[in-house]
């Protein structure tokens, strides 16, 4: 039978090119690593490594089972760091998802917080928040950042809000308005919205406009913050949560005579107790501890 610590010992002469100098690297004798090494060997019926008054290199098929050794090792050590975590945080890896944007300006501060040098992996799903809901209910994700859509503010998970998330107007660099900007004043411009119906900044820029007399004009439809920077600043208008503002765009931000209120960013897990890190995640998220 194979021996874990013949594959250190392996590994161990392949790196340092000796025997003595693998009985170094382990804190072994080296009379050890013989022993090992020849009983590889012994198992194996092969020659693994030629050794020689100069040092020891491996054999081709010295190579060949390294390779496969390094590989059974590796996946060692991902269990012994599994373990490790799931001890000490819960879980040995988190499943977190979020909107394009909480997954980069508010996830990877608060995750590299709680799991440094924890050992523990996180696994990113980016997806719309009705998605993100889904995978919440059916336990794939451990928790979700969403913004309350139509539907979004579910009464069977756990819900933290973090913060409310202004809708601000973005105008071309070029073509300013002092603000607050009256919306009546952009009745003829071409506004860059969303692809889908369900956005919390579409419905309130409809319902403004309506209220003033006029629908607004759609120039060009896109989920992508830097598509519509890059469209604003070619001369359209847009609302876009503060969230989602980008720099290097010629463009300009206002507020706006109107009250276009925000969208509640909320972070959502299943009912009941959590894992540590969750719990310790959600605390992080909600303004503790960063």
């Amino acid at each position: 039978m194979i021996d874990l610590r013949q594959f250190h010992v392996l590994r161990a002469v392949a790196v340092t090119g000796s025997l003595a100098g693998a009985a170094r690297l382990l804190h072994h004798g080296q009379p050890t690593i013989s022993y090992h090494l020849d009983a590889l060997e012994s198992h194996l019926g092969a020659k693994l490594v030629e050794r020689g008054p100069t040092g020891a290199v491996l054999t081709d098929i010295g190579a060949m089972v390294l390779e496969h050794a390094a590989g059974v090792l590796d996946r060692i050590a991902a269990v012994e760091s599994d373990v490790e975590a799931r001890l000490a945080h819960g879980l040995a890896t988190v499943r977190v998802g979020a909107f394009t944007t909480a997954a980069t300006k508010l996830l990877p501060r608060a995750l590299r917080h709680v799991t440094a040098g924890g050992g523990v992996g996180v696994e990113l799903t980016e997806a719309e928040p009705l998605e993100l809901l889904t995978r919440v209910r059916s336990g794939a994700l451990h928790c979700a950042i969403i913004y309350d859509v139509a539907g979004a503010r579910p009464r069977d998970l756990r819900v933290e809000t973090l913060f409310d998330d202004p809708f601000r107007l973005l105008l071309p660099a070029d073509r300013p308005l002092d603000g607050p900007v009256d919306l009546g004043l952009l009745a003829d411009a071409g506004w860059i919205i969303s692809t889908g119906s369900y956005d919390p900044s579409d419905q309130i820029l409809v319902a403004a406009c309506q209220s003033l007399g006029f629908r607004p004009r759609i120039m060009l439809r896109s989920d992508n913050y830097s598509v519509i920077h890059a469209f604003v600043a070619a001369g359209g208008v847009a609302l876009v949560p503060e969230l989602a503002l980008e720099e290097g765009h010629a463009v300009v931000v206002r507020d706006t005579v109107q009250d276009v209120g925000a969208r509640s960013i909320m972070a959502v897990t299943r009912p009941g107790r959590q894992p540590p890190l969750v719990e310790r995640l959600l605390h992080s998220l909600c303004g503790g501890d960063l």
